[in-house]
């Protein structure tokens, strides 16, 4: 009888919370699976302070997740909080029942983030989403084959004329790739990164229509025709791109923040790695989009719209977001991290992080795609690098090709606001 007695209590410690107490239980969509023991953390403390909460992580890759959120909420099965990428928001505001976060009458938790990052998810005075996985992209440097060319890591390129010219020496000098420039999916971000940077428009604010053909978009545009054609760097993916890198045979790679963790690791034995801030475009003052992913909410009204908005505002504490930010990579998005005397000491002893420190006044939202038309947009741009790339013709004449194809995909958007 004291066996099963005893046997009784113990299966009732191992009940979940849920079943113990009646737990309210929200679900929380993500692509976080190298973070995932950092935010299963940060989400067991907050459970830990509302014992009548559970968070139900529901893990999907990035490339998926946009698809997987939408379907989840059409067959009605619960979503509370779901990361959507950055570019796909408008997406999401127009075709998903996403829920404003500051029309509860408690919104002064917002006031936490940056106003500029609270941009992306702004829509007049209601406030969709919330920055959560930022990244910014920045040069990443190897040490050894700078000194190997004659260059001096420690004095980095800080404009794009100086990008040029030292990718050239390291090619002259060492015979390695000089420099390459992310492009991401479908060359969608990189692209608008180098426009945005030199002071064009890649898409306007409701994103219906590009207009990177200006002479700025264009010259930038020709300026990475050029590293491709004068063979500083090499034709390739992403994936290719960094591959080299942290095997030793790239001098520099602008890709961003978010792939430190995995580049200190690589570089570490084999070679110095050195970090620099976007390079800036002649007379223009840096604009850099955020890459990554942003948090919205979905929960319907009563105890788990209640919970999820626990949620999201422990997510906002400066101290848990800053914990995200060193655990994770990703860029800080509360204001003043410096603030916080962890984050603080972690930015004084850790100086790769000083050019995304440097770059949150100089963040600009990410360009969103509206509902139709995306995806031949978005080959557009992806075949247009190509051409680039493959130096036929000058981005003079490409260029503007492509951005009335990219309009042309667009238009039915247009013609519904």
């Amino acid at each position: 009888m004291k066996f099963l007695r005893r046997l009784a209590l113990a299966l009732c410690a191992t009940l979940p919370v849920s079943t113990a107490a009646n737990a309210v239980e929200i679900t929380f969509y993500h692509y976080q699976q190298g973070n995932l023991p950092t935010l299963r953390a940060i989400l067991d403390d907050f459970e830990n302070a509302n014992p009548g909460i559970e968070v139900r992580d529901v893990f999907k890759p990035s490339r998926n997740i946009t698809a997987d959120v939408q379907a989840a909420l059409a067959a009605g099965r619960p979503v509370d909080v779901a990361t959507v990428i950055g570019k796909n928001i408008i997406f999401f505001l127009n075709n998903t029942p996403a829920v404003p976060m500051n029309v509860d009458g408690d919104a002064a938790w917002l006031d936490a983030y940056l106003p500029n990052f609270l941009d992306l998810g702004r829509v007049g005075d209601k406030i969709f989403a919330i920055p959560h996985a930022y990244g910014t992209p920045m040069i990443y440097i190897n040490g050894d084959i700078f000194r190997a060319a004659g260059l001096d890591p420690k004095d980095p390129p800080k404009t794009w004329d100086e990008v040029m010219q030292t990718a050239r020496q390291i090619k002259d000098r060492t015979g390695k790739a000089g420099v390459a420039h992310l492009h991401a999916s479908m060359g969608d971000y990189g692209t608008m990164v180098m426009v945005t940077n030199a002071g064009s428009t890649y898409l306007t604010k409701d994103g219906t229509k590009a207009k990177f053909d200006d002479a700025n978009g264009i010259a930038v545009l020709q300026m990475w025709q050029d590293l491709a054609t004068s063979g500083v760097m090499p034709i390739a993916n992403d994936r290719q791109w960094s591959t080299a890198f942290q095997a030793g045979q790239m001098g520099m790679y602008i890709t961003s923040s978010a792939a430190l963790r995995g580049f200190l690791k690589a570089s570490d034995g084999k070679f110095e790695l050195a970090v620099a801030n976007y390079p800036l475009w002649r007379d223009q003052p840096r604009r850099v989009n955020n890459s990554g992913g942003a948090l919205m909410l979905y929960s319907p009204p009563g105890e788990r719209r209640d919970a999820a908005l626990k949620l999201l505002k422990h997510l906002s504490r400066q101290d848990v977001s800053n914990r995200w930010s060193r655990e994770s990579g990703y860029m800080p998005v509360i204001q003043d991290p410096k603030a916080d005397p962890v984050m603080r000491e972690y930015i004084e002893t850790f100086p790769y992080v000083r050019p995304v420190i440097a770059q949150m006044a100089e963040t600009v939202p990410t360009a969103t795609w509206p509902a139709e038309g995306t995806l031949e947009a978005q080959t557009t741009v992806r075949a247009m690098l190509d051409e680039l790339w493959a130096g036929k013709r000058p981005a003079a004449e490409i260029v503007p090709e492509a951005v009335a194809k990219v309009n042309a995909a667009l238009a039915p958007n247009r013609g519904t606001n």
